[in-house]
């Protein structure tokens, strides 16, 4: 394998990559200063995800059941921190502009905090990943930046044979964002062949356990009805012109792939495959787990009808830990991409949006073919010292 993939980077080094982080929220700072002044403003700042925080959050502040008096698509402990957030911004008598200016503090903190762990317990390349302008973005202005962390410190404590650890992290991130939940499937198989099937049952009770707690929470204090709203606003969403099935009209320049309840079907049947396909991998090592994690996720992007920039912090804590150089580096180019798509493509949406959404697809696509010949030991460019995976070590 690469010396560049197999190199951990040292303290000193990764204080260093992350005080080039934090340099380039001044370079940030600057730009947003630039844009506001040539009337972009709204390309360096981004509060529509944020004003829907604090519109969730009012039943903490004002009165009203969640849910039932105060509609959300969030899941409860995604409202518990959009609640904490509001809750601090009422109490300093901040308003809207304070829940702002609270919600991106405390978001890039956590942000620095991963690049901080992935510059110190990863490579180079990931630390790079998580450095490029789209994560950086998304990690601020989105919710996201937290399943995205805990799915990062349930790898960092299996990669430790922390294994119960891991999976109350899995199932911290799926209780804030369902995608976590696709992974559990392989990780239960992964549990089979390190501790048996009684140890797998233990990890998989413990992984849905917070999603689980969280819904019972809501069926007791709202209803039936109220529990499982946000799970049907997203079921019954659509194509939203980002997907990759979007892709495919806008390089045809014709509806190839029409929208409607067929088209959700095949896609939400899909994205379960994937996640079935990921435990039929058999994974058996660390390595294979994170190869099988990644088709996981990306077949659940790919494969959804609707599509969102932010989904790049879903993939890029699984990225951190994979063996393929070829790997990291498209995940370099994913954030990238991203972020010419949103916000760059907003400038002139007819023109830049098409080729940005076919070009993020096709990377996408690219990485979840790379997770199936890594699978299948083809590339040249991995080494798997502890066999063919799925080969008894």
């Amino acid at each position: 394998m690469p010396e560049v993939c197999k190199k951990v980077l040292s303290p000193v080094t990764g204080v260093s990559l992350t005080v080039v982080g934090a340099a380039t929220t001044a370079v940030g700072f600057a730009g947003v200063a630039l844009l506001y002044l040539a009337r972009k403003g709204w390309l360096a700042f981004d509060p529509f995800d944020m004003l829907e925080y604090f519109k969730s959050a009012r039943w903490v502040v004002e009165g009203g059941r969640l849910y039932r008096e105060v509609p959300s698509d969030y899941p409860l402990l995604a409202n518990i921190i959009f609640a904490t957030v509001r809750y601090l911004s009422d109490l300093l008598h901040l308003g809207i502009r304070g829940f702002f200016s609270l919600w991106i503090a405390s978001t890039w903190i956590v942000y620095l905090y991963a690049v901080y762990r992935i510059a110190t317990g990863t490579t180079m390349l990931a630390g790079l990943a998580w450095l490029a302008p789209a994560p950086m973005f998304f990690a601020v202005f989105r919710f996201d930046i937290y399943p995205a962390v805990a799915t990062l410190m349930s790898l960092f404590a299996i990669q430790r044979t922390r294994y119960i650890e891991g999976a109350i992290w899995l199932g911290v991130a799926g209780a804030l964002k369902g995608y976590a939940l696709w992974l559990l499937p392989a990780y239960c198989v992964f549990m089979v062949y390190q501790r048996g099937v009684a140890a797998a049952i233990k990890v998989g009770a413990l992984a849905v356990a917070p999603m689980l707690l969280s819904l019972l929470a809501t069926l007791i204090f709202t209803g039936w009805d109220e529990m499982v709203a946000p799970f049907s606003s997203q079921a019954l969403r659509t194509l939203n012109g980002e997907s990759t099935y979007d892709a495919f009209n806008f390089f045809f320049s014709a509806p190839v792939i029409p929208d409607g309840s067929e088209v959700r079907w095949i896609a939400q049947s899909l994205q379960v495959a994937c996640a079935l396909a990921a435990a039929a991998m058999r994974p058996r090592s660390f390595d294979d787990l994170v190869n099988a994690f990644l088709f996981a996720v990306l077949g659940f992007m790919s494969f959804s009808v609707f599509y969102s920039p932010q989904y790049v912090l879903w993939v890029l804590p699984l990225v951190c830990f994979s063996r393929s150089r070829v790997m990291l580096i498209s995940a370099i180019v994913l954030s990238w991409l991203t972020f010419l798509y949103y916000p760059i493509s907003r400038l002139d949406p007819g023109l830049f949006k098409p080729p940005a959404v076919i070009a993020v697809s096709l990377v996408r696509s690219f990485m979840m073919f790379l997770t199936v010949r890594q699978h299948f030991e083809l590339l040249p460019w991995t080494d798997h010292p502890q066999g063919r995976p799925g080969q008894a070590t």
